[in-house]
């Protein structure tokens, strides 16, 4: 579609994912969806272990200006759902086909025209397949913990050990298990700064870009 621009933005726990998508839609005017929010939401709702009439019925309101953002029942619950603990939920909850279905629906539907950038775990390789940039951001386990660690101020072999076996969940499911799309630029983010993680990025979506339109 040349009046829809998509950026997909693939990876592990901790790799960078959400941090770049954030630095797209600040500096760049890409609007970021935001799937693992959205599991995070879900988890959260429902303890991880949702029905799927619970998920049919379930109804969000979604506001499109500078931002995307994403309120249950009129309620903003960002600040709760950015625990690890809510993590593992989120996980759970993605081994599901029909929450799957519901959040990929979800994303496409956000999707509709203008310049979007998503990440997640299987956003290059099922949500958008025809994503006019893929990128998959990897980094050594240990540094992952690490990012974590300082971000919510806990043990780093605590959250080692939440963010191995989110790993294996994430791998290891029958349902879009997280890949690296054949088609997608790998950056690893182990040693380079959030700075230089974005210029590659940046370099990579000039290209395409200026691909796209001529």
């Amino acid at each position: 579609m040349r009046d829809r621009f998509v950026i997909t933005i693939d990876g592990p726990a901790g790799s960078g994912k959400s941090t770049i998508a954030k630095l797209l839609e600040e500096r760049d005017g890409f609007l970021h969806i935001d799937t693992g929010a959205i599991y995070r939401v879900i988890g959260y709702i429902f303890n991880g272990s949702p029905n799927k009439n619970d998920i049919l019925n379930l109804r969000f309101s979604i506001r499109k200006k500078d931002r995307i953002k994403i309120f249950w029942q009129k309620r903003d619950i960002e600040e709760f759902i950015r625990t690890e603990k809510c993590g593992m939920l989120a996980s759970n909850a993605a081994k599901i086909e029909f929450v799957r279905d519901f959040v990929n629906d979800l994303a496409r539907k956000i999707a509709d025209t203008g310049k979007f950038v998503i990440d997640g775990r299987d956003c290059g390789s099922v949500i958008f397949p025809d994503a006019q940039l893929k990128i998959f951001l990897a980094a050594d386990i240990d540094e992952r913990a690490r990012r974590r660690a300082k971000d919510d101020n806990v043990s780093i072999d605590d959250i080692k050990k939440d963010i191995e076996k989110r790993d294996y969940q994430d791998k290891n499911r029958s349902t879009a298990p997280l890949i690296k799309p054949k088609d997608a630029y790998e950056i690893d983010t182990t040693k380079l700064s959030i700075e230089g993680v974005y210029k590659s990025v940046k370099k990579l979506l000039e290209e395409r870009y200026e691909n796209n339109n001529s």
